[in-house]
């Protein structure tokens, strides 16, 4: 019996790990899977979209079915429609056809709701109360790592089979799945549960409803701009829904032999302080997502080199999750949110006031093991703890569905806080860079001209715009060299009659060109440290936001009761 019980907890880990590391794999290929099936930009968010609203109706209903039915039964079920899920997005590459991809991403979606929550509930529960928080400590780390890992994981795939071949993002996930099934259905556990009250359809289709409504709103809010954003057509339509359904489903749940989400869970101090601790952990979760793009300008490094630094970051991660749990069975999970909240904004400020004046690779590592730890300490085992051991027993996974929901829209917020402080740096870049570039000669005794843009190609514009800290002296060189080709009939008339005999206005020009080229090279230095101090000025301010999330978690953690399981 015990055998079968280690068997189960490596099966729900095999869940844990392929649900948790396909939310971030398809990051780094958005564009790849956009180029290949013909997709606008704007349309391509949906493959992410679709998979952020399907998973977060889809927990709240897993959890209370598995509630009711069996945590282990409904985990099969779930697990094998998000490995149906993961087969036909695979497919979908080589139909050719974003309708297949979109469809199946809801798939997915649909059972990969399902598969973190269960698999928490089912773990937390096989071992008893002394040893819980170790037990949740392998789950936080199998969830930590995979979640890190993701983006890097993407990338590797795609590099290593090509970016025609990106189905193999989605068909990794087969089988393991089929292995993960295997696993279940020769193994019983003996647990059987009969539902006894009445399902609360109504319940969970305005619930389904008022989710979808408020985590749309908040994929497509900019609280950078709150007017506009508000104004929105995608954004408050949503909202009006929500606030409308909000009633209705608070006077549903109230009347519900078994609620889908049980409303005392918002009366009851510590369950309502842990929800609370999971939306700010969602929100602080999303800053991984800047950090190879920080090392990478921070350190001069080329793009798609930060990556190693996040694995890095996930190596701490996995430590400190088992860590956490192990010391929560020793003293209580007040102490390591605290401990953890506290690493967090001790290493989002070193990277905020420290790393982006010194450059140093030692100082950046220091930053982000404090943020891994952090991580690790924080994201899941304590909060996990905390839930199960607030609630009755038969509704650990449900209670666990609605932590998950909580922190899932603290996730969907997150980009839309953080990534404007990149984007309201990134709009100063080309008026700081055109600010220190030498000028323009426009020809004997003319005076010499600052670059504008004006009449610059759209492909030597757009090589600034992507440019990084490594190639944008090169970027700028072809953006002058272009503004000088736009500009040379200009320059050629000025030098009418002004130029030594044998001298040519076109060869006039072009030697001007090189020797101007040349004056951009003799500036690298400065154009490089413009370019870093300008991005960096963004990235300062988004980890300074990082650092105040934690505080306000930090804040939230010393509220709770201190309890240690005797």
């Amino acid at each position: 019996m015990k055998n079968n019980k280690k068997i189960l907890l490596i099966m729900f880990l095999f869940g844990i790990f392929i649900g948790s590391l396909d939310s971030g794999i398809i990051s780094p290929a958005r564009t790849v899977i956009a180029n290949s099936l013909a997709v606008s930009q704007n349309n391509s968010v949906w493959m992410i979209t679709i998979y952020t609203l399907v998973y977060a109706v889809s927990m709240p209903i897993s959890g209370k079915l598995s509630d009711r039915y069996g945590k282990k039964k409904l985990f099969t079920v779930s697990i094998f429609i998000f490995g149906l899920g993961s087969l036909l997005c695979g497919l979908s590459n080589y139909f050719t056809s974003y309708p297949m991809l979109l469809i199946s991403r809801a798939i997915q979606a649909l059972g990969g709701g399902g598969i973190m929550p269960i698999a928490t509930a089912y773990i937390g529960e096989s071992f008893p109360k002394e040893r819980r928080g170790s037990a949740l400590g392998i789950v936080g780390g199998v969830y930590g790592i995979s979640n890190v890992l993701g983006p890097t994981v993407g990338s590797a795939i795609l590099g290593a089979a090509g970016s025609s071949n990106w189905g193999l993002l989605f068909l990794v996930n087969v089988p393991i799945v089929i292995i993960v099934i295997a696993i279940s259905i020769l193994i019983k556990d003996g647990a059987e549960v009969k539902p006894s009250k009445k399902m609360d359809l109504s319940g969970g289709t305005v619930a389904s409803l008022l989710i979808l409504s408020i985590m749309y709103a908040l994929t497509n809010f900019d609280f950078h701009d709150f007017a506009k954003s508000v104004s929105s057509i995608n954004v408050y339509p949503f909202l009006i829904s929500f606030i409308v359904l909000l009633p209705v489903f608070i006077v549903i749940e109230k009347k519900a032999e078994d609620p889908i989400i049980n409303l005392k869970y918002f009366t009851s101090r510590e369950i309502a302080l842990t929800l609370m601790l999971a939306f700010i952990s969602g929100i602080g979760l999303m800053g991984i997502v800047f950090i190879p793009q920080f090392a990478e300008n921070v350190l001069k490094l080329k793009t798609g080199s930060g990556g190693y630094l996040v694995t890095l970051m996930a190596v701490f991660t996995g430590v400190a999750a088992p860590l956490g749990g192990k010391l929560i069975d020793k003293f209580s999970a007040k102490f390591i949110l605290v401990l953890g909240f506290s690493c967090t904004a001790i290493g989002a400020l070193i990277l905020a006031l420290i790393v982006v004046k010194f450059s140093s690779i030692f100082i950046l590592i220091a930053g982000l093991a404090l943020m891994g730890l952090g991580m690790g300490f924080t994201m899941g085992t304590p909060l996990n703890y905390l839930i199960q051991t607030n609630v009755p027993e038969d509704e650990t996974a449900s209670a666990q569905s609605t932590l998950s929901l909580i922190r899932s829209i603290g996730v969907a917020i997150s980009p839309n806080i953080l990534i404007n402080f990149i984007s309201d740096a990134a709009k100063n870049l080309q008026g700081n860079l055109m600010a220190v570039m030498p000028k323009i000669p426009m020809g004997p005794n003319a005076p010499a001209q600052s670059l504008t843009g004006k009449g610059v190609s759209p492909e030597a514009l757009a090589g600034i715009q992507n440019a990084d800290v490594t190639t944008i002296v090169d970027s700028l060189k072809k953006f002058s060299a272009s503004m000088i080709d736009s500009m040379a009939p200009g320059i050629k008339q000025s030098m009418a009659g002004k130029l030594p005999k044998g001298v040519s206005p076109d060869v006039a020009v072009v030697n001007m060109k090189m020797d101007y080229l040349k004056q951009v090279d003799s500036s690298k230095a400065l154009l490089e440290t413009t370019f870093q101090n300008t991005l960096n000025s963004g990235f300062s301010k988004l980890f300074i936001a990082a650092a105040v999330i934690a505080l306000i978690g930090l804040i939230l953690s010393i509220m709770l009761k201190n309890k240690k399981v005797k």
